[in-house]
């Protein structure tokens, strides 16, 4: 196969990286009943399995940016591929040859490694495309909701022609996606941030940029009111909402994807004509509002609508965070794309697990752990007007220099 000399192609091969991230995080939530009837797992496990795949992409998320200075961002996404398929394919074999838990344990940790991989590797390597546009890397996320979407469409249609029991064969035939893709990847152009923006501040120069934590928390945030829906909708439609698994699935799910994979298709596109730091603070409201009429309404269905609707409300969030940070620190290079990637990982850990756990020893079940997580909601508000405010301090401060120029 001949090297193809199109960042198009560069584009396109990340944006289906990044749908394999959905792919890693999502799978096993979707699989949860299935575990629980055949090997008898308890809910507290599930949470563990939540917990253990993003606190492993934390460390991976650490460790990233050091393994991608070493061996190059295309070394790198190749061996993130090679990560996630060998877990997919441990997760549906070990469990039948060792102790069940630990086998899907196993499984979980090399994905989780391949993923943590990808959510480093692949926003600096498209912002390092040459004449990259306002709102790719929104449009790039938007397909990690695609590629969540994906994995509900196909598991409810292999549900329905296949019986429960038959998941690991699902498992095998997911494993070929990150197989071709990395193929693929190994012939694209691939350009580093220092390339072409010059040596980054390094990690003392981003600790001493005050605008990194509010960044940070903002991501966090972003990451902990995503996932604290994503991964426990699908058992809330079964288990609360006695669906079947195929239109729990549809309306839970596959509604909440559909809806954050639109609202960030549309930044994407039309990105260059928002102002991305006036919309995040509505966009957290937005969230608090979802997560207010899921747990406050006595109406299980209205629950559930509200739980989609979130998709829509946090669409926004973690890309929008992404392209701020990369305005305001646009030295930052892969350092600094690392460091998001944690804060956001350590969002998408506390989420979910906060969910699980509250939800295990609270009387209210899943909406008392829905109410705990609300606090991120929260402090995604107040950090998205306080970086307006600075926003708004500084342009400001801008005209009152640029009109005594004028002056003078």
């Amino acid at each position: 196969m001949k090297r193809l000399k199109s960042y198009k192609h560069t584009f396109n091969s990340c944006c289906v990286a990044i749908a394999i991230q959905a792919i890693e995080i999502n799978l096993p939530p979707l699989l949860f009943v299935s575990f629980q009837n055949e090997f008898g797992i308890t809910l507290s496990q599930l949470t563990a399995l939540i917990t253990l795949t993003f606190t492993v992409q934390l460390a991976m998320d650490a460790l990233s940016a050091k393994i991608m200075d070493k061996i190059g961002y295309r070394t790198t996404m190749i061996a993130a591929h090679i990560f996630v398929a060998a877990g997919v394919l441990i997760m549906g074999t070990l469990p039948y040859i060792i102790s069940p838990y630990a086998g899907l344990t196993i499984g979980v940790i090399v994905m989780a490694m391949g993923g943590g991989m990808l959510e480093v590797i692949t926003s600096p390597i498209v912002e390092a495309i040459p004449d990259s546009k306002d709102g790719k890397l929104s449009l790039l996320h938007a397909f990690y909701s695609f590629g969540y979407l994906l994995i509900v469409l196909v598991t409810v249609v292999y549900f329905v022609a296949f019986d429960r029991d038959k998941w690991r064969y699902l498992a095998y035939a997911i494993a070929l996606v990150p197989i071709v893709n990395c193929v693929f990847f190994a012939f694209v152009p691939c350009s580093t941030l220092n390339e072409q923006r010059g040596e980054s501040i390094g990690l003392k120069g981003l600790f001493k940029n005050k605008m990194l934590y509010l960044f940070l928390l903002l991501i966090m945030c972003a990451g902990a009111c995503e996932q604290a829906i994503s991964q426990w909708v699908s058992y809330f439609a079964e288990k609360g909402l006695n669906l079947s698994k195929s239109t729990g699935d549809l309306v839970g799910p596959f509604s909440f994807a559909l809806l954050m994979g639109l609202g960030r298709l549309f930044y994407g596109l039309f990105g260059y004509k928002i102002h991305i730091k006036k919309v995040l603070p509505l966009a957290g409201i937005g969230t608090l509002a979802c997560y207010i009429v899921a747990i406050a309404s006595n109406n299980a269905v209205l629950s559930l609508v509200a739980c989609a609707l979130c998709g829509l409300t946090v669409s926004i969030t973690w890309p929008g965070a992404l392209d701020a940070a990369s305005k305001n620190i646009p030295q930052g290079g892969t350092v600094m794309f690392a460091m998001l990637a944690l804060g956001g990982d350590i969002g998408c850990t506390l989420g979910p697990s906060i969910v699980g756990f509250v939800s295990d020893a609270s009387p209210y079940g899943l909406k008392g752990g829905i109410a705990a997580a609300g606090i991120f909601a929260a402090l995604f508000i107040i950090a998205s007007i306080i970086l307006l405010k600075k926003d708004n301090s500084q342009l400001f401060q801008s005209g009152k220099m640029l009109d005594n120029e004028n002056r003078e």
